[in-house]
């Protein structure tokens, strides 16, 4: 039985190596026939790569984008911050602040509610330095910085007597207390925005960039203060579950009780948007799943190419060792031995294709963390994935070159010239 094992491990080495010096000895055909594997391999691994860093990122940044247990309400469904193609709302009515009392009062899941109101695009600036236009502003109430995650490093956060004085304070991001104070103190100076003036109350924490793009770009100022000078405008309520076994119940009485607020019937759609941190996360499944299907195409492409040029290749390969062919079967040579050696052959040429582009796969994801400090890790699943898929490929474009190489006549094949 050992014997048995080893004679046939020893058969199986002998095409493999076979296999590897047919490839040697014609390497601009070979390199020809890898083409197609090497790009189909290659794009699936690049691209599952990137969409995989691209949800790393996402999730790391929902885990930070809300506190714990919380979820918003807004006036419109978001889509995440992606979107591909137009957008087309249908009119709702604004949300209003007032609306925080009534999902306090009506759901006993919920442990507190803030509210916050935004105006972007806004300049910030202090005697003859500012910031750039990117930054925004944001009137919220205590609740905002918990409720979003936000903390101050330095100074205190807006205060409830901040709120019913309406007191022109702001707590600054990291990026306008940069640009503005370059490491200076600035509790108790003041900035312009909107040709108002602010006292620096606090700072909050840096949080760094997220797909190149700034997370400290937003500023804080009381609700009341916000209102006096940019108008009342829709607000988005962020809304804090007692803990998370509470975390559904809350949204689902949130959901009843801005039904009651809002005078919809049974029945009706609802007029307001619920936002939560693994939305997002699904929605970028959503949206993105199209590339995943494209890049599954264009490797089912180029390994269907791939395969229709190992099969043409393996043919010629029989034509021209058809005496050889003869030869082996004159000196005893079985039919399977002969269609396993080109079968082997064949899968050789495939699977040394997938390992190229495997290797390109793995350049792309160094490139990409080395240059974009971007997480890019290569699924392993993709990778088993490729070797399947070229393994396939092989054996099966193999086969019909294999099955006519070992069903040759052998004293045909003596006389082949």
């Amino acid at each position: 039985m050992i014997q048995k094992f080893i004679r046939e491990l020893g058969a199986y080495w002998e095409s493999f190596r076979m296999a590897i010096e047919a490839m040697r000895a014609h390497k601009m055909r070979a390199f020809l026939t890898l083409v197609g594997v090497v790009i189909g391999v290659s794009t699936i691994i690049s691209m599952m790569t990137v969409l995989g860093g691209i949800k790393y990122k996402i999730d790391d940044a929902m885990l930070n984008s809300l506190g714990a247990n919380v979820f918003q309400v807004q006036r419109y469904d978001s889509d995440g911050g992606i979107s591909f193609g137009p957008r087309r709302r249908k009119w709702r009515p604004k949300i209003e602040a007032s609306y925080a009392q009534e999902i306090k009062e009506r759901c006993p899941a919920v442990r507190a509610v803030g509210v916050e109101s935004w105006s972007f695009g806004r300049r910030l600036t202090r005697g003859g330095l500012e910031t750039n236009a990117d930054h925004s502003i944001a009137g919220g109430s205590v609740e905002f910085g918990p409720n979003n995650s936000r903390y101050t490093i330095m100074g205190r956060p807006i205060t409830q007597q901040d709120i019913s004085s309406a007191r022109r304070v702001i707590v600054l991001g990291y990026d306008a207390y940069k640009s503005l104070y370059a490491g200076a103190d600035p509790i108790g100076t003041f900035v312009r925005a909107d040709g108002q003036k602010f006292e620096v109350v606090g700072v909050f924490e840096e949080r760094g960039e997220m797909f190149g793009e700034s997370q400290d770009q937003e500023n804080w100022i009381p609700l009341s203060t916000f209102e006096r000078i940019y108008g009342d405008k829709s607000v988005n309520l962020t809304v804090q579950a007692w803990d998370p076994t509470a975390y559904r119940k809350a949204q689902s009485q949130v959901v009843e009780a801005m039904r009651i607020v809002r005078g919809l019937k049974p029945g009706e759609d609802n007029n307001f948007g619920m936002w939560t941190p693994d939305l997002m996360q699904r929605q970028f499944t959503e949206q993105t799943s199209w590339i995943g299907v494209a890049a599954f195409g264009i490797c089912g492409i180029s390994l269907l190419v791939a395969g229709i040029g190992i099969m043409n290749i393996m043919l010629v390969s029989v034509t021209e060792r058809t005496r050889e062919i003869g030869v082996r079967k004159a000196l005893g040579g079985t039919k399977g031995s002969i269609l396993r050696q080109f079968l082997i052959e064949a899968t050789t040429l495939s699977l040394v294709g997938g390992a190229i582009g495997i290797a390109l796969g793995y350049g792309v994801a160094i490139f990409i963390n080395k240059n974009f400090n971007f997480p890019a890790p290569v699924p392993v699943w993709a990778v088993f994935l490729a070797t399947i898929f070229c393994t396939f490929v092989g054996v099966g474009f193999g086969m019909w070159p294999a099955v006519k190489a070992a069903r040759l006549d052998p004293i045909e094949a003596l006389r082949y010239e």
